[in-house]
């Protein structure tokens, strides 16, 4: 494998539809606009380091079904290394998202065998040529395996913490999360968490990353505490795979030689100007928009 960063977890169909309100009880309503596409946490933010121009691959399982080929073949559109994505019998997850005018959001999503790789996959994994990881914790075994063959090689390993990965416990996720390079939290995983500072302490993680919503974002780095705040917006439109977007920049600019605060600076950049489309991906901006985002807000953080 000769990609730099690799991504590893869940992908999912997606599909997103605009209504102008959610239906009634046996009411059909139309969408005026939809969007079909890859999505997942894992491959979300797989897309979205990809667009910023570094080689990314994914690691994940699909359904040996017609959602999972064309899921695939999605992401390898979007420029991502897909020879590590493999059919496995079963069904492909789906994700149906309805945006009402109002702004109210409506998901169902199916549980599949496309949450995330075996162990056997993981142990066998090529890593050769992978400069960071990112996975999640939903599988906290399989993600161990993941993690312990990244310090062993000396690489960089990054988490998407999801409050559904709590649900086992940090002792439970210690394998994963010990000696991380960078541990992401969303506002619940936050809430769920406490202190933050003894849980990065506790597990010797290098720096968290805390979503904070239409705020930006907030970098702990050792003593170091930082917020970055987001571009001017024109309109949020939908805030799907907003943090998956953060999560892969992040890691683009990072390998790319960008400091953590720069870097967090694209992310924040790129996320809430993914939040002005519809779907996880649809507005997930490339290298180039990104700079120009950046270039609209002052490069001064502040403290948090």
């Amino acid at each position: 494998m000769t990609a730099t960063a690799l991504f590893c977890g869940d992908v999912a169909f997606d599909v997103a539809l605009r209504v102008a309100h959610h239906p009634a009880p046996d009411e059909k309503t139309h969408a005026f606009e939809s969007l079909v596409s890859a999505g997942g946490v894992a491959a979300n933010s797989a897309v979205a380091c990809a667009r910023q121009g570094v080689a990314t691959a994914l690691i994940a399982d699909v359904g040996d079904d017609v959602l999972g080929a064309q899921a695939t073949e999605f992401l390898a559109a979007r420029g991502v290394d897909v020879k590590g994505v493999a059919p496995v019998p079963g069904m492909t997850a789906v994700s149906v998202c309805t945006l009402a005018g109002d702004g109210e959001k409506r998901l169902v999503y199916t549980s599949s065998v496309s949450q995330y790789p075996s162990p056997r996959r993981l142990r066998d994994a090529d890593l050769d040529g992978v400069d960071w990881i990112h996975t999640s914790c939903l599988h906290p075994g399989a993600a161990a395996v993941l993690a312990s063959r990244a310090r062993a090689a000396g690489i960089r390993l990054s988490v998407d913490l999801e409050p559904l990965a709590l649900a086992h416990g940090t002792e439970a996720l210690a394998p994963v999360l010990d000696g991380a390079e960078v541990v992401f939290l969303n506002e619940q995983a936050t809430a769920q968490l406490g202190d933050v500072d003894a849980f990065a302490a506790g597990h010797r993680v290098r720096s968290v990353v805390r979503t904070l919503g239409p705020r930006g974002a907030a970098l702990t780095l050792g003593t170091r505490r930082v917020g970055v705040a987001p571009p001017p917006s024109a309109s949020i439109v939908d805030t799907t795979g907003a943090g998956d977007c953060l999560a892969g920049v992040y890691v683009a600019r990072r390998l790319s030689g960008a400091d953590p605060a720069a870097a967090l600076r694209a992310a924040v950049a790129s996320a809430t100007s993914a939040c002005g489309h519809l779907g996880a991906q649809g507005g997930y901006p490339d290298r180039e928009a990104t700079d120009e985002l950046v270039a609209q807000v002052p490069p001064a953080e502040r403290e948090v």
